[in-house]
């Protein structure tokens, strides 16, 4: 009698083994954030062989289209061993029956695998499933998740979504959630730390783009492919930030002393914005350096003046911005009410008209903000802040101003606002006052006058 071991005389790298351990545990919802080459399906794939052995059941393999299942699955044969990719991850001894026109596999415990798309996953709604991995989930449809989760639900079944990213869209959405929510997975790889490629390999891959695309364009289309840069290929065009302060804003801030506590405060106006707190330190080298990045949905306005005051009070915050425009003024006086007593300097923002270069407040403070980042002066850990900054697309109005991007087209291409960027820009404006002024807690209505006063 033949024995097979699963998964296949397969030997993971290291940044593939969490996600193994993660679903040998019980876990049910993961995404792959990785670059190009790193074995992303291949991952999927004996994963899958682990679990339809474990529980018989209905499996599929999802891709973008249904005619590019054959190509890069069924089809396809593994450069390294130079056997076909099914074969490699379910051998043909573990099997029953191998349809290749329905490119579906049968196996001797009754699980099924079969290959679909996200072109036509209106036909799979009614079936039932144990497991579904969705591949390049970047440029699958968004609505086939919506339609299949359910099944899901009802068999208590879990889904791997994988991917390179492709700027900012459903895909970056997910993995901003799965870092979120502790029961998701979320690996996220770059190439550099990888050791799929070496540095030398990198930089004639990086080299090779320069010379096709341009260089500008061509690091970027690196940084996508490669690194993962959520913002890197936006960034090339008419962006306020450019990749250089895209870069600079990871790195680690040198040490210096803080002078002022600041936040900002962006206000949920529909049901799909954000509430976001933005808290960051301004130190005395005039840089920024972001402390903590606090969110919610929904527009309960009790709710949220409570959560406001709470965070600022826990996180010690000497100055604070919050959008007056639209719904915050009413908020801001709860709020201001709620701290009283507790030395916080409120400004209640407005994005308001201006001469000179720039149309309006709000986009000065995205171009200073941006300068600082290319100076080396503005350190960010929160991915969606940084995301949201690089994305950020500007034009020239009718005086020749530069002004940002209106926020509706933002929502046509991206489903969403830029609420975590507002937040951070608006605790960048903010003027340090003086020490002596903030101890005393004197009630000042601002921290900082209007721009252009001349």
């Amino acid at each position: 009698m033949t024995s097979v071991i699963i998964p296949n005389n397969w030997n993971p790298r290291p940044y593939q083994l969490p996600v193994l351990a993660y679903f040998a545990n019980g876990g049910k919802r993961a995404v792959l954030v990785w670059p190009r080459r790193h074995g992303k399906d291949d991952v999927c794939l004996h994963l899958t062989a682990i679990q339809l052995m474990k529980k018989p059941g209905t499996y599929w393999h999802m891709l973008p289209q249904y005619a590019q299942a054959r190509k890069a699955i069924w089809d396809a044969v593994d450069a390294h061993t130079g056997i076909r990719r099914i074969d490699w991850a379910f051998p043909k001894e573990i099997r029953s029956s191998t349809n290749d026109t329905e490119m579906k596999i049968v196996f001797k415990n009754g699980s099924v695998w079969q290959l679909c798309g996200s072109d036509n996953y209106d036909s799979l709604v009614g079936s039932g499933c144990a497991g579904i991995v969705f591949s390049e989930y970047a440029l699958c449809k968004p609505e086939a998740w919506g339609y299949l989760k359910p099944i899901l639900d009802e068999n208590d079944g879990w889904v791997v979504f994988n991917s390179t990213v492709r700027g900012q869209n459903h895909f970056t959405e997910m993995a901003h959630y799965a870092k979120t929510n502790p029961q998701w997975l979320c690996s996220y790889v770059r190439a550099s730390e990888a050791g799929v490629f070496s540095k030398e390999q990198l930089d004639k891959i990086k080299a090779e783009y320069g010379a096709q695309y341009g260089q500008e364009q061509g690091e970027g289309m690196f940084l996508q492919e490669y690194e993962n840069d959520e913002n890197a290929f936006i960034a090339t065009f008419n962006s306020v930030f450019g990749q250089g302060a895209g870069q600079r804003m990871r790195e680690n801030p040198q040490p210096a002393e803080v002078v002022c506590r600041v936040a900002g405060i962006d206000l949920a106006r529909f049901g799909g914005d954000n509430n976001v707190i933005f808290v960051a330190d301004r130190r005395s080298d005039g840089s920024l350096v972001e402390r903590e990045v606090v969110s919610w949905g929904g527009t309960d306005a009790v709710f949220t003046q409570g959560k406001i005051a709470e965070v600022l009070t826990r996180g010690k915050v000497d100055q604070c911005a919050m959008d007056g425009d639209g719904v915050g003024g009413p908020i801001i006086d709860n709020v201001r009410a709620l701290c009283d007593g507790k030395r916080i300097v409120f400004e209640e923002y407005h994005n308001t008209p201006l001469t000179g270069p720039y149309a309006n407040r709000t986009t000065q403070g995205y171009f200073e903000l941006a300068r600082d980042a290319e100076a080396g002066k503005v350190f960010l850990r929160d991915d969606r802040v940084i995301s949201e900054l690089g994305a950020r697309m500007y034009e020239f109005n009718n005086k020749g101003q530069r002004v940002l991007q209106q926020k509706k087209e933002w929502r046509k291409e991206s489903g969403k606002s830029p609420d975590f960027a507002d937040a951070a820009v608006m605790a960048s404006m903010i003027a340090p006052l003086p020490k002596d002024f903030l101890r005393s807690g004197a009630k000042a209505s601002f921290a900082r006058t209007e721009y252009d006063v001349i």
